[in-house]
């Protein structure tokens, strides 16, 4: 049918008609966009729209991620931002994301617990559906609204850096190939791809990290393809020098709004974490999780190979190109590296999500029609058989919206009571209100509140902002770390705190003891806080002294522990330390000071497994997991005996640090075995000496 032409629309009809006349051309190019839509109304939270509802928190509560994330909106609230107030791995830009939901609704539990994830999910899908408009922009608009739904509901991570990373890949990668055409400036592509990096380390620290890594691989794979055209690959060099200016220039102007132009505060807490994950995170990957990694990149190599192999016209679609394919394809095996690091479920799906998406990409870029189906059908199939427990979130959530909508949750249900517009069970509520209580009679509102180690969450528990330099304790390993951790706790000058020795609310991460983690925060924590009384059962509070710094005296007595280097021959080693001279009761800790050498592969892979065994005079063994940086002299902290006893050290009389026998020690070894398959094994562990230490503390 003949379209009437633009003179006769103008006059048979309003300039609104003659609008969607023109919009509805872009409209059936892009109705993949209903898919966006789609997924937005199913995650939505019907929270957002009653500061009447309530929200059931799950029984099982996993501390340490609710504590950083309630903790997350609580300190946007009081104008604390990563970065600039306090160090982490997210940026500012992911904390406004999770945080602006609760701001909105008046910041509470029960709104975090809500919201938290909204934005950044949302941000998640559209950057997948941006991704793919760039990627597959010749395909007709039902495959990639087919291919964006399947892959932000069967394997889409909630925070958004990895969607983000891959879509600066495709940004990248289609402003090198508009480069090299001549489409587009070199100081125009290198003076935005500087603005996007610096985008990317304000949400993250190591989506900032896969921003370069996606800028420069994209850059390979372009330069590559095109590597006998002179022309282009001086366009390429010309940008290069517009980017470093660029970034010299957004790292000044991030320096002044962080803290003074020349401050690089930021850029050294960023890297020091992002540096440090490697050996302060570790976690053994299981038989599933290695299944699930290799076949991704095992699937990803294949696809890759066989449309590199197949594809006839390489102009028609960019996937069919070699500078797409060798760069994806790196590109998405970089992004694998935290799941080699932490091999649990959630951080194999985040590692693997790159792979995923950009295979799937291929497998939707094949133009004719028989090809197109049968990949589609075979990409439905893969995702239903690799995670068909992926399912179960989404149809819980519409299912628990449809609920709130017709019979909104004003009360808690039984065995729940509410506190802060969440409903917890009925012994948290109670501790809950006795932890708060407790800290809110001993503090003002804009004061601070200190605890150890990583339960942020009785801050907004409490209204009082949680203290420290880093935002959670099982990042603090490492003098540079733990300084800038204390540095906060010095600014903040808490007059009250909480101390949880590792039990019922203060599990060890990764078995590794929060003591034996961060010492140095330990020990500042013990000097310049006494303990008032037991809270609540495993909960002490605690009250600013900083007079105990100048009346605590500490002593080391040097153990009979040989000064040596012991080669490392097997990946299961044991290494006899010997007899120590233990002095019977006169000794509270034991100090280990080590190097481990290892070869550089680790920062491709994950160190080991250490562990220290220590014997009693019964016979009986402690085994103590512990962490040291590779190749970085160390001083390793241990408690000889239960761990709960150490909240005895804060109390006002030195006489009670005592009150029972003190662990005594008569044989020690050190453990050395491999998390997996990914570790390294140390070549060598260099033994400087060990020490009792005791302390006493002057009336």
């Amino acid at each position: 049918m003949e379209e009437p032409d633009e003179l006769t629309v103008q006059q048979s009809g309003p300039a609104s008609q003659s609008f969607l006349q023109q919009l509805r051309p872009w409209l059936v190019k892009h109705w993949d966009l209903l898919a966006l839509l789609l997924l937005v109304l199913a995650s939505f939270p019907v929270e957002w729209l009653s500061p009447r509802m309530l929200v059931v928190v799950d029984p099982t509560i996993e501390i340490v991620g609710d504590s950083w994330h309630l903790d997350t909106s609580f300190k946007a609230a009081r104008g604390l931002w990563f970065g600039r107030d306090v160090a982490f791995t997210y940026g500012p830009v992911f904390q406004w994301l999770s945080s602006a939901p609760a701001r909105q609704m008046g910041v509470s539990m029960g709104a975090t617990y809500a919201t938290f994830t909204t934005l950044p999910l949302w941000c998640t899908f559209l950057f997948g559906s941006l991704t793919l408009t760039l990627l597959l922009p010749e395909q007709p608009a039902w495959k990639r609204f087919v291919l964006l739904l399947l892959l932000c509901v069967f394997w889409a991570p909630w925070e958004g850096r990895t969607a983000f990373g891959i879509l600066l890949f495709a940004v990248f990668l289609r402003g090198w190939y508009a480069l090299r055409q001549q489409a587009l400036g070199p100081v125009l592509l290198g003076c935005g791809a500087a603005f996007l990096c610096a985008v990317a380390f304000l949400y993250s620290a190591d989506t900032g990290a896969y921003a370069i890594a996606a800028l420069l691989l994209s850059l390979a794979g372009v330069a590559w393809e095109s590597r006998r055209e002179s022309r282009a690959l001086l366009s390429y060099a010309s940008a290069l020098p517009a980017f470093a200016v660029a970034s010299l220039v957004l790292v000044i102007a991030i320096n002044g709004i962080m803290a003074r132009p020349l401050d690089f505060r930021f850029w050294k807490n960023s890297l020091a974490i992002l540096s440090h994950y490697r050996w302060i995170e570790p976690r053994s990957m299981s038989e599933a999780a290695t299944v699930r990694l290799l076949v991704a990149l095992l699937a990803a190599g294949v696809v890759f190979l066989v449309r590199g192999m197949t594809a006839r016209n390489r102009s028609l679609s960019i996937t069919a190109r070699c500078g797409f394919l060798l760069s994806a394809g790196v590109f998405a095996f970089f992004n694998m590296q935290s799941g080699l690091v932490r091999g649990d479920r959630e951080h194999i799906v985040v590692s693997t999500y790159a792979a995923v998406f950009l295979t799937g990409v291929v497998l939707f870029s094949f133009a004719s029609r028989t090809s197109s189906v049968l990949t589609v059908l075979f990409a439905v199939a893969c995702f239903f058989f690799s995670g068909p427990d992926s399912l179960v979130p989404w149809v819980a959530r519409v299912h628990h919206n449809y609920l709130q909508l017709r019979r909104p949750l004003t009360q808690c249900p039984p065995g729940f009571r509410e506190f802060d517009r969440a409903c917890y069970p009925e012994g948290w509520t109670r501790m809950l209100g006795r932890v708060a209580g407790y800290v809110q009679e001993r503090s003002g509102p804009n004061d601070y509140m200190a605890v150890f180690p990583y339960q942020t969450f009785f801050g907004i528990a409490a209204r009082r902002s949680s203290a420290g330099g880093v935002m959670q304790s099982y990042l603090v390993s490492g003098e540079y770390l733990s300084q800038i951790d204390i540095a906060g706790l010095e600014r903040a000058a808490a007059p009250a705190g909480l101390y949880l020795p590792d039990g019922k609310f203060s599990g060890a991460v990764d078995d590794v003891s929060s003591f034996t983690r961060s010492p140095e925060v330990w020990l500042w924590m013990f000097r310049h806080y006494r303990s008032e009384r037991e809270v609540y059962r495993g909960i002490f509070g605690l009250q600013k002294d900083d007079s105990r710094a100048a009346r605590i005296a500490m002593q080391f007595r040097p153990l009979n522990i040989a000064s040596r280097s012991y080669p490392i021959r097997t990946r299961t080693s044991e290494v006899d330390l010997g007899d120590p001279a233990w002095p019977g009761d006169r000794a509270d800790f034991l100090r280990l000071r080590l190097t481990v050498h290892y070869s550089p592969w680790w920062k491709l892979r994950k160190p080991a497994l250490l562990i220290l065994e220590i014997e009693h005079p019964d016979s009986t063994f402690d085994q103590k997991l512990f962490l040291v940086e590779p190749n970085v002299a160390s001083e390793v902290w241990f408690y000889p005996g239960d761990e709960a006893e150490l909240a005895k050290y804060f109390d006002p009389d030195a006489n009670r640090w005592h009150s029972g026998p003190r662990a005594e020690i008569t044989h020690l070894r050190l453990l050395v075995m491999p998390f997996d398959w990914v570790s390294v094994q140390p070549e060598a562990i260099e033994v400087q000496g060990a020490d009792a230490v005791s302390f006493e503390m002057s009336p």
